[in-house]
């Protein structure tokens, strides 16, 4: 399947699902069935790479649905401030990772129910697959779906911004189990937020404790990132905690996201983050990387095989959708066919420079 919008613009050049038990023995048996290295590297072809007619396994899910309140944002009563569901930590073992070297965790933004999510998540993994990047993904699920109004997207920051404590928590009880796995995050829109505000929370961690700590990421990229435009200078407590968690962040910024353009400068009376990168004059970290992938992003709408006024009612040119960051499905019922990659061909070109592997 070859798509007519994958050459680059010539201007620019080329109901909640119960924790399971049983969770991180399927992650095992996903990551070690796994293969990562193919003979042709994908981007010896200027078009899109077609996807196999197999959909990716049920992606799996860390939630933290139903610990917040979707009216008021605040913590539910039988919550914990770090905790999250599908997570058991008697089932680590040590050698459950001695042969994986990689996870890669996708989280969604703003009103994205539990369906959303895991959809986002698997259209994420086809457009992996689809540039030859083979390796078992997990979805970070949150409770971002409140009303699509802008009392509904202050309470989703709100929310965004107390969930960075629990994906702190995550990738901290991870790495203490399975330190030579490397994590990549791939973060959307007001998913950015939290990967803000679990980074500090490290970053944290690591002041406050005389022990070496294991919490370094290997990678994280933002898109169409929905946080302040100046949040990431080295001047800020996010831009310590990217050069001293992170070996490599990207921001992957827009100047045609609808979204951005629109609502988010409306609301915010702001520039955001995804939208023309970090503010002119701040300080970039030393292990910070910007990129224009507005060419990555083609007119088209549906970017999950269906209609999603929030993303599709303002879609005419190139970079328009905010949804299509992470690809385009097919429409229904062949949805399980990718018809773009959106910008994720960029990151994997990022990663494979990363570790010099040219598949």
């Amino acid at each position: 399947m070859v798509n007519r919008f994958r050459r680059k613009n010539p201007i620019e050049g080329n109901p909640e699902v119960s924790p399971k038990p049983n969770f991180f023995s399927k992650l095992v048996g996903k990551l070690k069935n796994k293969n990562r290295i193919i003979k042709k590297p994908p981007s010896a072809n200027p078009f899109i790479r077609t996807t196999t007619a197999t959909a990716p396994s049920p992606p799996l899910i860390v939630s933290t649905r139903g610990h917040f309140s979707l009216l008021t944002g605040k913590l539910s009563l039988l919550s914990h401030a770090s905790g999250y569901d599908y997570y058991d930590k008697s089932k680590f073992r040590r050698t459950f990772y001695t042969d994986i070297d990689e996870l890669v965790m996708y989280i969604h933004g703003v009103w994205a129910d539990h369906y959303a999510a895991k959809e986002q998540t698997e259209r994420t993994s086809l457009s992996l697959n689809a540039n030859g990047y083979h390796v078992p993904i997990m979805g970070f699920s949150w409770d971002s779906n409140t009303a699509v109004n802008p009392i509904g997207w202050n309470i989703a920051k709100f929310i965004a911004g107390h969930n960075g404590s629990m994906l702190a928590k995550f990738i901290s009880d991870f790495k203490t189990n399975y330190p030579n796995v490397n994590i990549r995050i791939i973060a959307h829109s007001l998913g950015a937020k939290i990967v803000e505000s679990a980074l500090i929370t490290l970053n944290n961690i690591k002041k406050l404790s005389n022990k070496h700590t294991q919490y370094d990421i290997a990678s994280i990229h933002l898109m169409g990132a929905a946080i302040n435009d100046i949040s990431t200078s080295k001047n800020t407590a996010f831009g310590n905690a990217i050069e001293n968690t992170v070996n490599a962040f990207y921001n992957l910024y827009n100047p045609e996201d609808n979204a951005l353009k629109g609502a988010y400068v409306k609301t915010e009376n702001q520039n955001p983050l995804g939208l023309y990168g970090l503010k002119k004059g701040e300080p970039f970290p030393v292990n910070y990387a910007e990129r224009n992938v507005r060419y990555e992003i083609p007119p088209l709408k549906r970017a999950s095989g269906i209609y999603q006024s929030f993303c599709d009612r303002s879609v005419y040119g190139w970079g328009d959708n905010h949804c299509g960051y992470i690809g385009f499905r097919e429409p229904y019922p062949f949805n399980k066919f990718l018809k773009d990659d959106g910008a994720i061909n960029v990151i994997v070109e990022d990663w494979r420079k990363e570790s010099n592997r040219y598949w």
